[in-house]
């Protein structure tokens, strides 16, 4: 069974000083004393055992940090003043000749501010015929987990889950929901099904690359063609960014396009809109092909219906096309109910 790396939150902190690679005081702490002999089990490392290790003797490159760009820090910057005995050992690991540190970035680099060379460590080994990235993204998000998962964990497992699937060209969405849960998380289903789906949509080995939100993309397409882009400004000018996903976007843009169209005339600057768009909901190449074409095809038939109308109207001699009968009745006391009459209102 793995052993939880979360610590409960407390409001006491106990810091106790050390100097020089004198650990000994905090080593007799017996909350410290505890967490050293509970150490988390992970999926491809074998444990070694506990050591006060020379860092020197460590590859630290915070590049390795990878699964965690957002991961947790110091509950406050001070271990200067002392080690906080809640605080689990750094976590090292053997592959090969080669020892690296793949948790405690954070404590590192304040450690070796401070002209430290030491720190308590668990020590592990990686097994042979496990991928090292694997592993290491399984322990660095183990590690990251906390009782309160917030978003910016949410988009480490993303991100990280985004790897692996196109280092393995992983495209079944249940092999992800299993990735997810190999790591130590506080999760729930609905999360983790979120958490998957994200992975499955956004991954390239699914040929498609999501598209999260209409500004975003908006951003994006005015990026591509050199426009300035603002939020919330309610100007409709070129281009004209859609999200292609249903029928109403497309409508809703047609009509956006029939409003700029009939401002440019009223300004004497009359001239094409340009559109762009974008898919939403799409796990296939072909599901992206089938959206962008049905939008195309969208567009032109709304024109079409546009012409056709015009014409139409022409032919009135001052009729009008439409005319309101009315709205149902839907107040209860003045419109429907008892005493009142069942009729179209205005």
């Amino acid at each position: 069974m793995t052993a939880t790396l979360s610590t409960p939150i407390s409001s006491m902190r106990t810091l106790i000083p050390f100097t020089g690679g004198n650990w000994s005081d905090v080593l007799d702490n017996e909350v410290f004393q505890a967490i050293i002999k509970n150490p988390p089990s992970f999926w491809g490392l074998e444990y070694r055992g506990f050591q006060i290790s020379d860092m020197t003797e460590v590859d630290t490159d915070d590049e390795k940090n990878k699964a965690r760009p957002g991961g947790t820090v110091l509950k406050k910057n001070d271990i200067d003043k002392g080690w906080d005995v809640s605080e689990r050992p750094l976590i090292i690991v053997w592959v090969g000749q080669e020892l690296y540190l793949w948790d405690g970035f954070n404590r590192w680099w304040k450690l070796n501010d401070m002209g430290e060379i030491y720190a308590p460590t668990w020590v592990y080994q990686l097994k042979e015929g496990f991928d090292m990235e694997d592993v290491k993204e399984h322990v660095q998000l183990s590690a990251n987990n906390s009782a309160r998962a917030d978003e910016h964990t949410k988009r480490d497992f993303i991100n990280t889950g985004l790897k692996w699937a196109e280092r393995h060209n992983i495209e079944d969405l249940d092999k992800i929901i299993e990735w997810v849960n190999r790591s130590e998380h506080s999760w729930n289903k609905r999360q983790i099904d979120q958490i998957a789906s994200s992975i499955y949509l956004e991954s390239e080995t699914a040929h498609v690359r999501h598209i999260n939100t209409g500004s975003k993309a908006k951003k994006e397409a005015y990026d591509f063609v050199g426009a300035e882009f603002t939020y919330g400004d309610e100007d409709i000018t070129n281009p004209l960014v859609l999200c292609t996903k249903v029928d109403d976007y497309i409508q809703d843009a047609f009509v956006q396009h029939m409003r700029k169209f009939v401002k440019d005339d009223a300004d004497g600057a009359l001239e094409t809109t340009e559109l762009i768009g974008y898919t939403k909901g799409c796990d296939t190449a072909e599901g992206v092909r089938e959206q962008r074409q049905n939008a195309k095809d969208k567009f032109d038939m709304y024109d079409e219906l546009v012409v056709n109308y015009a014409m139409l109207k022409m032919k009135l001699n001052g009729k009008v096309p439409y005319k309101w009968l009315g709205f149902l009745p839907q107040l209860y006391g003045t419109e429907c109910g008892d005493g009142c009459e069942n009729k179209l209102v205005d």
